[in-house]
């Protein structure tokens, strides 16, 4: 179980976050919803070391952590897949998942997949591990951001906006990878702003505005009005229509001829 209790981050007189209380379950997916500016990115940037908060504490498996850089997350079972993938291009799809591995510093390429696949059994890989990340779509190099962040074996995975570069279907395969992911007790944060994949996908939804939480729901009790509402502080009907009103006649013009 992974708690934030009344973070709070301040960016000079600018309020990111307020006291934000978050919690979310082994094999569960919280969806952090709202709209840019909102501050989820700079939530999940705290949870991710990325920043420190100015108030509230982090509390991984009822024990208060601190968490001072990536590095320390990674080692708490902290993973993040980030919304642009950052990848080095002209490296394979094995040298880049890699990266930050312990592994010696020579390690022959085929020794380095035999390697991998170890590490990967069980999660359909779906891309080749020699293969230049260059020659790759924006949906597999997405999934190389996911197998690189599944490598550490995590116990919580934030998704920060993954569909944003990827096709529709690319979005559904991605979603399809993060069931399986529940059944092994992964705690996920999906960070959006688009209600359908919220909607799809979490089993439960959290929706920031203005650097607060205004709003949770549990996905059987949401519909897209109500996510709405919270985002925004207001409905998105269309205003009423309201008919002119009847005044005097001051200019009329009949059969005009230029």
């Amino acid at each position: 179980m992974l708690k934030l209790e009344n973070i709070t981050k301040r960016f000079g007189s600018v309020v990111a976050n307020r006291r934000i209380t978050l919690e979310v379950a082994p094999g569960e997916v919280l969806a952090l919803l709202g709209e840019n500016g909102a501050g989820k990115t700079t939530l999940v940037s705290i949870l991710y070391g990325l920043y420190a908060p100015d108030e509230g504490r982090i509390l991984l498996e009822g024990k208060e952590v601190r968490i001072p850089s990536p590095k320390a997350a990674q080692r708490l079972g902290i993973a993040l897949v980030p919304q642009h993938p950052e990848l080095i291009e002209a490296h394979t799809v094995a040298e880049n998942l890699a990266l930050g591995l312990d592994l010696p510093a020579v390690f022959a390429r085929r020794a380095l997949v035999r390697r991998l696949r170890a590490l990967l059994e069980g999660h359909p890989l779906g891309v080749d591990l020699e293969a230049p990340v260059a020659r790759l779509s924006a949906g597999e190099k997405q999934r190389v951001e996911l197998l690189r962040a599944l490598l550490n074996r995590p116990k919580v995975l934030i998704l920060d906006e993954p569909t944003s570069v990827l096709t529709p279907k690319e979005a559904e395969a991605l979603f399809q990878e993060i069931q399986p992911l529940k059944a092994v007790g992964l705690s996920v944060i999906f960070i959006s702003h688009k209600l359908d994949e919220v909607l799809a996908i979490a089993d439960r939804i959290a929706v920031l505005r203005a650097g607060e939480k205004v709003g949770e729901v549990l996905r059987q009790e949401a519909d897209k009005d109500l996510l709405v509402r919270l985002m925004v502080g207001r409905s998105l009907a269309p205003p009423p229509k309201v008919p002119p009103p009847r005044e005097e006649v001051i200019l009329e013009v009949e059969d005009l001829l230029v």
